[in-house]
């Protein structure tokens, strides 16, 4: 009976040391649990602001600040992932980022090496100096640098937004030396209705033709192309759906009060595919360019067809009398012909982008402009071609490289030609 008494004596003991270790451990894993939620607690307190106070966020991107028409040709020159963007959020009843600040550009070199002449700065093929046959040359800029601004802010009328951008490609002609900072974008924004915007200042040309075209290593791009214009934009946007209309400072401003009108109406399909039709028109006086008063106009369309998500072929073209040479073709051909009306131009280029890799591009392209009618002069551009053919490779969201070879030709009236080709090199640290 000794026995017995003693062994239950011994094992309520054992049991007891169990149950104490257990309740131990579960304490323990209360605690560490415990000091977590605190943790999580403190975090919270310390993001949130109290009422009338204000947060800061940082963060590495673009955060809220991707909207705006973007440039297919100006793809190269841009990067999702760069720059930095401070969000500020005013009260604890709106957790949500109302203003954002992003802060983002590059820096950017270039090394080209001309084939039998110079042709042009070296971030920027030009036709003029094809001809001239003054031997080799190599050139080495960094003159195409940027920095931009953009800010968003929700407000009760709705969200305005703003955007300021500049290079160092001014003046233009020169390689290095003198630079100076160049206004590309200076625009804002007013997002009147969720379809409705309002837009001044300096941004893309309305009637360019912004989706169509490849990306290149070259500054200038393809001869069918476009740049900024100053102007006041009323547009419109929904679903694939977007169009608006524009009046522009005036093409020809010395002798005419008129302001150019342009739009676009551009369609978006299911699968990456993309149609646009553009046009303008513009009072022509220019007296003192020996011009009549005529009105002068262009009418563009393009579109990119998806080709199983592994490549795109876009295509576009211009026709047109005074618009298209002097603002979206600009090739060195007269605004007016030999009678002093607007020059009657067409233009067109095709374009093919390939996915080699999550990295790699490759990208090619043929564009050509002619001139429908005499000019002044037979050592007048009645025709030019041009070819360019590139890989671009983005190892990291903060450098890419590119290598671009080019080949171009012009025909004068008199039915002189002259030819050129030029290697390029490229390369972009975003910041």
């Amino acid at each position: 009976m000794t026995k017995i008494l003693r062994k239950a004596l011994l094992g309520g003991a054992a049991l007891a040391v169990m149950t104490t270790g257990a309740a131990a451990d579960e304490l323990a894993t209360l605690k560490a649990q415990l000091a977590e939620l605190q943790g999580q607690v403190d975090s919270i307190q310390a993001a949130t602001p109290a009422p009338g106070g204000s947060a800061l966020r940082y963060e590495r991107g673009a955060g809220g600040n991707t909207w705006g028409l973007d440039a297919v040709k100006d793809s190269a020159n841009a990067n999702e992932g760069g720059g930095f963007t401070i969000a500020v959020t005013p009260t604890a009843d709106l957790p949500a980022p109302v203003a954002e600040v992003t802060v983002y550009g590059y820096v950017a070199g270039h090394v080209a090496y001309d084939f039998d002449e110079e042709h042009g700065v070296s971030n920027s093929f030009s036709l003029g100096n094809l001809g001239n046959n003054t031997g080799d040359h190599i050139g080495i800029t960094a003159k195409q640098s940027r920095f931009g601004i953009k800010s968003k802010i929700d407000t009760s009328i709705g969200q305005l937004r703003t955007q300021i951008e500049g290079d160092f490609t001014f003046p233009f002609g020169q390689n290095s030396g003198s630079t100076q900072f160049r206004l590309r974008h200076a625009v804002g924004h007013w997002d009147m209705t969720p379809n409705w915007t309002f837009s001044i200042g300096q941004w893309w040309m309305t009637a360019a033709l912004l989706p169509i075209g490849v990306s290149t290593v070259d500054f200038a791009g393809s001869l069918f192309t476009y740049s900024r214009s100053s102007q006041v934009r009323l547009s419109y946007s929904d679903g694939p759906l977007s169009w608006a209309v524009a009046i522009e400072e005036p093409s020809n401003a010395s002798d005419t009060n008129m302001p150019n009108i342009a739009g676009y109406l551009q369609y978006d399909i299911a699968g990456g595919h993309q149609f646009i039709v553009t046009g303008e028109v513009a009072d022509w006086d220019d007296i003192e360019a020996g011009a009549n008063d005529e009105l002068g106009w262009v009418i563009q369309a393009g579109a990119n067809l998806n080709l199983a998500d592994v490549a795109t072929l876009t295509g576009g073209f211009g026709y047109g009398e005074g618009l298209l040479e002097t603002k979206f073709a600009g090739v060195g051909m007269d605004a007016i012909d030999a009678n002093g009306d607007p020059l009657e131009t067409l233009a067109f280029l095709v374009g093919l982008s390939f996915g080699l890799s999550e990295t790699t591009s490759f990208n090619a392209m043929f564009s050509y402009v002619e001139a429908l009618e005499d000019q002044d002069s037979g050592q007048d551009i009645e025709k030019a071609y041009k070819v360019q053919a590139n890989i671009l490779w983005q190892p990291v969201k903060q450098m890419r490289m590119g290598w671009e070879v080019i080949w171009a030709e012009t025909e004068e009236q008199d039915g002189d030609t002259a030819d050129g080709v030029r290697a390029t090199f490229g390369t972009w640290f975003f910041f």
